[in-house]
């Protein structure tokens, strides 16, 4: 049974055909946003584009399998377009834009990377919303209400050793209400390693799938919070 054929049957060849059709936009390719890239391919993805406008540093590859040392200092998105390419071979459709998003002007006004980014969210069916600030987050969520159609996902990571606070959280909104807003606390100086980035980056592509087989899912919200020693200590799961 080969790699297709073992995920058609675990997902359904419905779902699998949604995944090869369905063009994917990434904002924010550090731990979350990369490691969602790497599923989303490897699960059947073939049409999607990238954003950042970061490098790659080795305080980075303590979470990103993608990234290895040699790629310290090339852009993220070049070095992730190169890691895909590898698995999916000749049939993917990946397009790497190297902008900047973190402060919401750049985006929102007419300028060169404003378009770009706006173009890349307009065109795609489902934006994929991982980076560092909670203002490029909403301004990405602007985008998506411009367009007025589409699924918008939206995934962090948090930990905090010094306050004893190891969480990561998602948001599902289709129609970018208004009122919507995250936890705060990301950007530069947040910690993260491996294991939670990878298992936060799992919650949050079992969610994409929940609302492709089923557009009336109502796994919209979810936080997980651990205390200092790695055990969870809360689990919420709201319509």
């Amino acid at each position: 049974m080969t790699l297709n054929e073992r995920t058609t049957a675990a997902l359904g060849g419905e779902l699998m055909e949604q995944l090869k059709t369905l063009r994917f936009c990434i904002v924010g390719c550090g731990g979350t946003g990369a490691n969602f890239a790497d599923m989303l391919v490897r699960t059947g993805g073939r049409r999607l584009a990238l954003v950042d406008g970061g490098i790659v540093k080795e305080s980075g590859l303590n979470r990103v399998p993608s990234f290895t040392q040699k790629d310290v200092g090339e852009p993220k998105v070049k070095v992730l377009e190169r890691h895909l390419r590898a698995v999916a071979g000749d049939d993917l459709d990946v397009h790497s834009l190297y902008d900047s998003f973190r402060q919401p002007d750049m985006i929102l006004d007419d300028n060169p990377i404003g378009q770009c980014v706006r173009d890349a969210v307009h065109d795609a069916d489902v934006v994929f919303t991982a980076s560092d600030t909670n203002t490029s987050r909403l301004a990405i969520e602007e985008l998506c209400r411009e367009k007025d159609s589409g699924m918008l996902l939206s995934c962090g990571v948090r930990v905090d050793r010094k306050a004893g606070v190891y969480e990561y959280e998602f948001a599902w909104s289709p129609k970018t209400p208004k009122d919507h807003a995250y936890v705060e606390g990301y950007g530069p100086e947040n910690a993260s390693f491996a294991s939670i980035v990878i298992e936060a980056t799992a919650v949050a592509f079992n969610m994409l799938l929940s609302h492709l087989q089923n557009g009336e899912s109502q796994f919209r919200y979810y936080r997980k919070k651990y205390d200092t020693n790695f055990m969870p200590v809360e689990t919420i799961i709201l319509p």
